[in-house]
């Protein structure tokens, strides 16, 4: 047991760090082995926040040999077992120090507030902190952190997040433990484990495969269309179109699409290509619309499958059918309002009015899928991220006046039907002008 702090966080200067780690946690944690009378030297962990790990540890490994070092592996989200670029980098510089690496699984703001079993996503993510950055060990945290211990479900008696995403842990300790097991086996094992939930082997089977296809959804919208990997964003809330057309008054992230995510293209990028006929490079938007869509309504099909097996736990089976549902309405809701931006963008180079009329229909679309999504979260989510506060941005601000807002389907879907009202009465005022010339 110990005391995970971040050096970096408050405390200021390479110096001042280097110092209190050398000569306050080390010596602190010396003056208790001398105290207990034991040879073997703890682990001590430092977290690369907010400060150089490579100081501290050249500084630090002359004097104390049990050392590691740990960052966050694909920022505050779930993104891509594909880690690259910039933070990749930063990796693979703590691996080389001396010490140990840990990679940690951090916050999960894109998969707040639902269920998340796909395991072989996280059989992928754990193997590739191995091979692509050099970790040694894992660091998890749990799906809706800051409302640890209890679950964002309406449900009586509160539910509670060890008991209810009792496979998103399960999953990373086993991976942690052995990633490289044969997947013959190892779908067996799941199926297994998931009838030993449910009751039921065939049902099992269907929800391991709903399990493993909505779990796509969420890292592939993030990374694609996202401003950020983190707490400021709430990808179950969707986006304005406006933060899809044109991100960069909204503080995007860069390392979003550089470090946490395979190559590929972000709409703007895709738009113009498309429009001068370059090509593209990696996942475009129109692959990943797409490749959600497919996941998300294959994913329902094996639920829709599953659910006359069920013998066993079915309140909790009937909440995890909600939350595949939940997955495909939002993926759809993106999906439509991609649509959108595409066109909008594309008209900045077309001049044409069809294609804002296009955006219209695909706005209405998205909003009509939202609708869906705030229906099928009314009574059965008390939030949909579990820090709300005004560092949420994205879509909208999470407190207001220092009270606590925008943090339920139905508190935004007002904003985007005054969205939909709004881009219509453009729409009208250019067809005006266009009807004058």
């Amino acid at each position: 047991m110990g005391l995970l702090v971040c050096l970096g966080e408050a405390l200021r200067g390479k110096d001042n760090q280097v110092e209190w780690f050398t000569k306050v946690v080390i010596p602190g944690v010396q003056d208790g082995i001398n105290a207990l009378g034991i040879s073997r030297e703890p682990p001590i962990v430092l977290r690369a926040h907010a400060t150089d790990p490579n100081a501290v540890m050249h500084a630090a490994l002359p004097i104390y040999k049990n050392l590691y070092t740990m960052a966050k592996y694909n920022g505050e989200s779930l993104t891509t077992w594909e880690p690259r670029g910039p933070w990749q980098q930063v990796h693979l510089n703590m691996s080389r120090l001396g010490s140990q690496h840990i990679a940690n699984v951090h916050i999960l703001a894109n998969l707040e507030p639902f269920r998340y079993g796909a395991q072989r996503f996280i059989k992928k993510c754990v193997k590739a902190m191995e091979t692509r950055i050099g970790a040694q060990g894992l660091h998890l945290y749990p799906l809706c952190y800051w409302n640890w211990p209890y679950s964002p479900d309406i449900a009586g008696p509160q539910l509670k997040q060890y008991e209810r995403d009792w496979i998103w842990f399960e999953a990373w300790a086993r991976y942690a433990w052995n990633p490289d097991r044969d997947e013959h086996q190892d779908r067996q094992y799941w199926i297994d484990r998931i009838a030993d939930m449910y009751g039921n082997k065939e049902a099992a089977e269907k929800i391991l495969d709903a399990y493993n296809d909505s779990g796509e959804c969420a890292p592939m919208l993030i990374r694609r269309f996202g401003i950020t990997e983190g707490n400021r964003q709430t990808l179950s809330l969707g986006m304005t179109l406006d933060q899809l057309v044109n991100p960069k008054p909204y503080g995007p992230f860069k390392d979003l699409w550089l470090s946490q995510a395979p190559p590929g293209e972000r709409l703007q990028e895709y738009v113009e290509k498309e429009f001068k006929g370059e090509p593209h490079i990696g996942e475009t938007p129109p692959q990943i619309v797409q490749e959600v869509l497919e996941y998300s309504q294959q994913a329902v099909e094996s639920i829709e499958a599953a659910k006359p097996l069920v013998t066993k736990n079915q309140a909790e089976f009937d909440r995890l059918y909600n939350d595949i549902h939940c997955i495909r309405a939002m993926s759809e809701n993106y999906a439509a309002k991609v649509n959108a931006a595409i066109c909008v963008l594309i008209y900045k180079f077309s001049e044409d009015i069809q294609d804002l009329k296009k955006a219209s229909q695909y706005l209405e679309e998205s909003l009509n899928h939202f609708r869906k999504l705030t229906e099928l979260t009314r009574e059965t989510y008390s939030f949909a991220q579990s820090m709300q506060t005004s560092q949420r941005k994205i879509p909208f601000p999470g407190a207001e006046k220092g009270v606590a807002a925008n943090f339920h389907w139905s508190q935004v879907l007002e904003k985007y039907e005054k969205e939909l009202e709004d881009f219509k009465k453009y729409l009208n005022e250019v067809e005006t002008d266009e009807k004058k010339k």
